[in-house]
């Protein structure tokens, strides 16, 4: 138990720093986990370019929006915090490989830190090494087994992303309904022939929050004449 706490901590402090870097470090690096990955496995590392280049026509820039008194006003995409992606026992391996990369990745690109539940020991064998010889920042992809998805889940991790069965999936949506605190937003894929999750080319969405940034370019508080209730004509 402690174990876990200390691993979310770790986590949780890896997500700081990630969330603070701009969308074309974070590409790069999620990009040279491909290249460690392609020799190995064609197949998850062509689902890795798929939601790369998905997640940067969604995330890369900023929306403009409108400025009623002069002010820009941007709309911008960031991590939530840590996101729990759990793979349960699956007789299609490959096919649940493939899902929880594309959480993975998503998850990463959106600005969070990722835990990865599995005891499949090759994927989380291929995970580890790659995230290691592509220098990834201390404890962003961290990998545990599935036992340790309960201990995770209860603590204040703001994604979850699940592979396996509808069981296990009304399960951990009720634990996380029942919590406290923010909204805990679920991912889940128990359908591994129609694979709806892997293939979404918004996946990235589900792993983010929105923010806006603001910024005064008339005069301090804008132009505020816009802002006026009445004068001497009314």
């Amino acid at each position: 138990m402690v174990h876990q706490v200390t691993g979310f901590s770790d986590a949780l402090l890896a997500w700081e720093q990630w969330n603070l870097t701009d969308f074309d470090h974070k590409s790069a690096f999620v990009l040279s986990l491909k290249s460690e990955i392609e020799s190995v496995s064609p197949e998850l590392a062509a689902v890795v370019s798929f939601h790369l280049q998905q997640a940067s026509s969604l995330l890369e820039e900023g929306h403009s929006l409108v400025g009623p008194t002069g002010e820009t006003n941007e709309l911008y995409a960031a991590g939530r915090g840590v996101a729990l992606v759990v793979v349960d026992h699956c007789d299609a391996s490959l096919q649940a490989q493939q899902t929880a990369m594309a959480m993975l990745t998503s998850a990463l690109l959106a600005g969070n830190s990722v835990q990865l539940c599995s005891d499949d020991v090759e994927f989380t064998n291929l995970i580890e090494k790659a995230v290691q010889q592509a220098s990834f920042p201390s404890n962003l992809v961290q990998v545990t087994p599935y036992d340790a998805a309960q201990q995770l889940l209860s603590c204040d991790v703001r994604s979850v992303g699940y592979v396996g069965n509808t069981e296990t999936e009304q399960a951990i949506n009720l634990q996380l309904a029942k919590r406290d605190g923010a909204i805990v937003g679920l991912v889940s894929e128990t359908d591994l022939n129609a694979m709806n999750i892997a293939h979404d080319p918004h996946l990235s969405l589900r792993f983010i929050t929105e923010r806006t940034r603001t910024i005064n370019i008339t005069a301090v508080g804008g132009n505020a004449t816009l802002l006026e209730l009445g004068s001497e004509a009314h």
